[in-house]
């Protein structure tokens, strides 16, 4: 079988995701003029309740929702236990030469393939970000959950065509833009259902301070520095109608709402993605 990550590139020479990746991830380096409108004379500042992405600020903000919650009666029980294996990793990663850390998520910096290049401090913080959640949230490998309301928790791995070999998976691309749906069995049971799924935004479009579209991909990191994600890496997400999104940055985010297998395309025919999400609401990752 021919690696995923070679499929688009592999043959017929498809291009990946083209302007509309180029143009998202453009959207991570800055804000300025978000908005109905373009903004004359300086930049738009973006309220972000998650501090700083070095931490510096993370005790002030957990001692003030510490003491919102106690004048609210409302004290939130943190179940969670500090694995010392974790912690020790997440310090070694603040002074790792940024090369061997992205080696380590089998990542490097390559000018022909990365989408654009974050700050070292911002691969660290990604990384560490990246390293608690698998830890915190390990995952079984089961089938998607079904919670109380009847949404399913589904994970990327779900949404993956990975057991497809090139050629299918061509055909799967193919017959997805002439609105035939030829997914893998578990994958099709998906279109329609309610979800909750959990990946990075990368906002496409805003209203005034709030996200209306965005890119959820699966991950930011291989997605910045291993070229632009596959069409079952990521979910283009629309939010309904009033439900606008506050924007992200950096962070893992959960976005519930109605999936739908469909084309999307790259601008030359081809499709750059597969997945649309009708979102409903949207909740940073802690």
């Amino acid at each position: 079988m021919i690696d995923m990550k070679q499929r688009l590139t592999f043959g017929s020479q498809r291009p990946q995701l083209g302007s509309l990746a180029a143009c998202a991830l453009a959207g991570l380096g800055f804000v300025a003029g978000c908005g109905d409108a373009p903004v004359e004379g300086g930049t738009v500042d973006l309220e972000f309740e998650g501090g700083a992405l070095d931490g510096s600020d993370d005790a002030a903000l957990a001692a003030a929702a510490a003491e919102a919650a106690a004048a609210s009666g409302e004290v939130e029980s943190d179940e969670r236990t500090i694995d010392p294996k974790v912690e020790a990793l997440a310090k070694a990663y603040l002074t790792m030469p940024i090369n061997e850390l992205l080696a380590t998520m089998g990542l490097e910096r390559d000018e022909e393939t990365q989408m654009m290049d974050l700050p070292d401090e911002t691969i660290r913080q990604l990384a560490i970000a990246r390293l608690r959640r698998d830890a915190a949230d390990p995952d079984d490998g089961g089938a998607p959950e079904q919670l109380p309301d009847g949404r399913l928790l589904i994970r990327y791995r779900h949404l993956s065509l990975d057991a497809l070999d090139d050629f299918e998976f061509e055909a799967v691309m193919d017959s997805l833009m002439a609105g035939e749906i030829r997914f893998p069995e578990e994958v099709a049971a998906l279109d329609g259902q309610r979800v909750e799924i959990t990946g990075y935004m990368i906002p496409v479009e805003w209203k005034r301070r709030e996200v209306t579209e965005f890119m959820l991909v699966r991950d930011l990191l291989a997605c910045c520095f291993g070229g632009a994600p596959q069409p079952d890496e990521w979910t283009h997400v629309s939010m309904e109608e009033g439900e606008g999104s506050p924007y992200f940055p950096f962070v893992p985010v959960t976005v519930q709402g109605t999936l739908h297998i469909e084309g999307i395309d790259d601008g030359a025919g081809y499709a750059a993605g597969c997945f649309r999400l009708r979102g409903t609401s949207t909740r940073e990752v802690r």
